[in-house]
């Protein structure tokens, strides 16, 4: 493919990492490309328990990869009609190539270097840790992605998290959250075991959604996030309205000036949410230029910071919500009201065929 753009993506470490002495596990990133008009968005979260040790590398080879393989998927299909009537057989071929170059990277990586007697000093700490090990054990990780193009967009979700369609109508934007077929929207429990790379059966658990783009849907945008910020909110409402948000700044204001109050906020709200974790957050569009709102509704003020959510009643919207503008909120600002949930009990799961399968901890 031709030179690619950065459009917006970020990782931030959560506040309990800061006080457990664990790295961000956490990895993103997004890219626009003008010739080819599309962008690709990916969004990787690394598991937090012991045996997963080396998740942060796991999450950024995990991202890296996908983008890759989603570069050679548009290059060979870049039209509706290249895919149409065979999606899941190039889907499936789509999910192998990623699957095996995650794998083989992860070998590469524990070559280059082996693991450490106090990581396996760590590892060992946990009850499963002999009975499931394998080499990408270790490198466990969530996979969110999203590639869009001009005529259609294709979506994966392999553990927890969500994906936010946005459409731009103006001056009020259109949000739903992506749902994908055998999947709910939360799977998993609040910071419950979920679906990892690391899994025999990962092949399985990749979810994916294909479909071209309608006349109404023409510019649409993505918004991928962690489960670090997909729980961190009472309602699905709460959440997709912060992420539309968070896109209107960014395209009103650019990513130099957008990105500081957004990281800035992201701390915040880490720091008040109940499980205090890493937090990441990546756009798809090929069409920043329209997710500016052009027209103020009656009463409102063009925003400079992002804002805090308003509080909704306690349930999501089942289908897609129109917002009006929000007001200017100081980034500094207390988060939403955080969730009540309490984490669940630990468990882990491997990419190779274990005696026995369980969940894997976020």
């Amino acid at each position: 493919m031709e030179k690619r753009e950065k459009l917006f993506s970020i990782s931030i470490k959560g506040a309990s990492h800061d006080v457990s002495g664990k790295p961000m596990q956490d990895y993103s990133a997004s890219y626009i490309y003008p010739k080819e008009k599309c962008s690709i968005a990916v969004v990787c979260d690394g598991h937090g328990a012991d045996k997963h040790f080396r998740s942060e590398v796991g999450s950024r080879l995990a991202t890296e990869i996908t983008v890759a393989k989603l570069e050679e998927f548009v290059t060979l299909f870049p039209s509706w009609k290249s895919l149409e009537g065979v999606q899941t057989e190039l889907i499936n071929r789509l999910k192998i190539s990623i699957l095996a170059g995650w794998q083989k990277a992860v070998e590469a990586e524990t070559k280059a270097r082996p693991f450490t007697e106090e990581e396996l000093k760590k590892a060992s700490r946990s009850l499963e840790w002999k009975k499931d090990y394998n080499v990408g054990q270790p490198y466990g990780t969530t996979l969110l992605a999203v590639l869009v193009t001009e005529k259609y967009y294709l979506a994966l979700m392999l553990g927890d998290g969500a994906i936010v369609k946005i459409l731009p109508d103006q001056p009020k934007h259109i949000f739903e959250i992506v749902e994908f077929e055998g999947k709910k929207v939360y799977d998993d429990g609040p910071h419950s075991a979920t679906d990892s790379i690391c899994e025999s059966n990962a092949f399985d658990k990749i979810f994916w959604k294909c479909l071209p783009i309608t006349e109404r849907e023409k510019g649409l945008a993505f918004g991928l996030v962690s489960d670090g910020m997909s729980e961190a909110f009472v309602t699905d409402l709460d959440l997709m309205k912060k992420i539309n948000n968070y896109l209107e700044y960014f395209a009103e204001n650019g990513l130099e000036k957008a990105m500081p109050p957004i990281e800035a906020q992201l701390h915040k709200l880490s720091s008040v949410s109940v499980f205090k974790d890493d937090i990441s957050l990546a756009f798809a569009t090929n069409h920043l230029d329209l997710f500016v709102v052009k027209e103020e509704p009656a009463g409102t003020e063009s925003a400079e910071t992002p804002t805090e959510p308003e509080k909704t009643e306690q349930g999501a919207p089942e289908q897609p919500q129109r917002i009006e503008r929000q007001e200017s909120a100081d980034p500094e600002a207390p988060a939403k009201e955080e969730k009540a949930a309490e984490p669940s009990k630990e468990e882990s799961v491997a990419f190779s065929k274990p005696e026995g399968e369980d969940g894997t901890k976020q």
